[in-house]
């Protein structure tokens, strides 16, 4: 459903160099070896255990869908299997966490040595709005740090902290059909009303919001806590795998990804059945990982020339004093930039040359005059070559 087979396989990529932060409620790592942390991985909010530990079991699952490595047949499971993982547990043995744990780790994760590209805060506090997180997770956006959440399972018109944060990911789930889960959380959120004036002034939010931005699949067999596999659901499970894509497109790119810039790409390829997204099911759509990869990943630099032409006084008819006066069109066409030589030819013969630096995307159009020598009607040619694309143009001479 998210196509991470197609990502994995078009651009090589399993989210090796890309750092995760989770907080949750620990990870069974003794039980689990592909669930390795980094070093200095492991900090415990809840208990000051030193070695990792889970005695709830959900955050080793949602560790297995981000990076778990296989499952018993040989099967890779987790959205971004090489991707480095460092969890933070919040969540006591009872499934509760105190607000001041999660944001004790909110603040261990963007002072960390290893600072993460990805940050899932996966716990929800229903029915409240806490706006003791939004200065912690706009840090964290300010260092670069993408930070994604769950959207809650309190239904439509319900609402869960800190997925209702604007500056959020919020995940919502779908079941193995593709439609959104009754309870996965749909609501328009206020600014002004639930938050104050302050978020739209200092941080840029709009006056109204939806939630959730988008949604997931959020079923799924993945690792338990005491070495086996099983079945589980919920916004919770639907947030790794949006997180997994995320670290799946940084990993694509060779420079960091700003968060603007993956906000951009997973909402402009997230997949929505209706016409008029955001609304309150489906946020944006669906997470497409293939789309929002292929969004951001380095394209090499290719210098297409995507129009030539010639500006004569009649198309293509010159006589024997007349110019040859013309335009090309140069396109980068990868995303990357680069300087190339651009050479123009008349009848193989090489008459000027130009050096060319495009960023990615980029176009420009450069244009020459160029007069051509006959003693008879005839075709010439006009040649536009770049290092990876040629293209001519037929002249007609001494027709006149």
């Amino acid at each position: 459903m998210l196509r991470v087979n197609e990502v994995w396989s078009a651009f090589d990529t399993r989210g090796e160099n890309v750092t995760i932060a989770v907080l949750d409620s620990g990870v069974a790592t003794d039980a689990h070896r592909s669930l390795n942390l980094a070093d200095g991985g492991w900090q415990d909010f809840v208990g000051n255990r030193s070695a990792p530990m889970d005695n709830r079991n959900h955050g080793t699952i949602t560790s297995g869908v981000l990076i778990g490595n296989e499952t018993p047949d040989g099967t890779r499971f987790g959205v971004a299997p090489d991707a480095t993982l460092i969890h933070g547990k919040v969540i006591n043995g009872d499934g509760n966490a105190r607000t001041t744990n999660v944001l004790q780790g909110v603040e261990w994760a963007i002072d960390h040595p290893q600072q993460p590209d990805v940050l899932l805060i996966n716990v929800g506090h229903s029915r409240v709005y806490y706006e003791r997180y939004i200065e912690a997770i706009e840090r964290a956006r300010a260092a670069g740090i993408y930070v994604v959440a769950p959207a809650g399972n309190e239904g439509v018109d319900g609402i869960a902290t800190p997925g209702n944060i604007y500056s959020t990911l919020s995940v919502g789930a779908t079941n193995a059909s593709g439609a959104v889960e009754d309870y996965s959380v749909g609501n328009v959120v206020s600014t002004r009303a639930q938050w104050g004036e302050t978020p739209i002034y200092e941080y840029d939010w709009p006056e109204s919001y939806v939630v959730p931005t988008v949604v997931a699949p959020a079923t799924t067999v993945s690792t338990a806590a005491d070495g086996g596999f099983g079945r589980t659901s919920g916004t919770s499970f639907a947030a790794p795998h949006a997180a997994g894509v995320v670290a799946l497109m940084q990993a694509a790119s060779e420079r960091h990804l700003k968060p603007g810039e993956i906000d951009r790409a997973l909402l402009e390829t997230a997949h929505h059945p209706g016409e008029t997204p955001p609304d309150t099911r489906y946020g944006y759509g669906t997470v497409d990982a293939y789309d929002a990869v292929a969004a951001v990943a380095d394209r090499p630099p290719y210098f297409e020339i995507t129009k030539l032409k010639h500006d004569g006084p009649t198309e293509h008819r010159l006589g024997r004093n007349d110019p040859v006066r013309f335009s090309a069109r140069v396109q980068n066409v990868g995303n990357v930039s680069d300087t190339q030589l651009v050479t123009i030819s008349v009848d193989s013969e090489r008459v000027g040359s130009r050096r060319l630096t495009l960023d990615g995307t980029e176009t420009t159009t450069i244009r020459g005059e160029r007069g051509i020598a006959c003693s008879a009607p005839r075709t010439s040619s006009i040649t536009v070559s770049t290092a990876n694309a040629t293209r001519s143009i037929p002249v007609d001479v001494c027709r006149n």
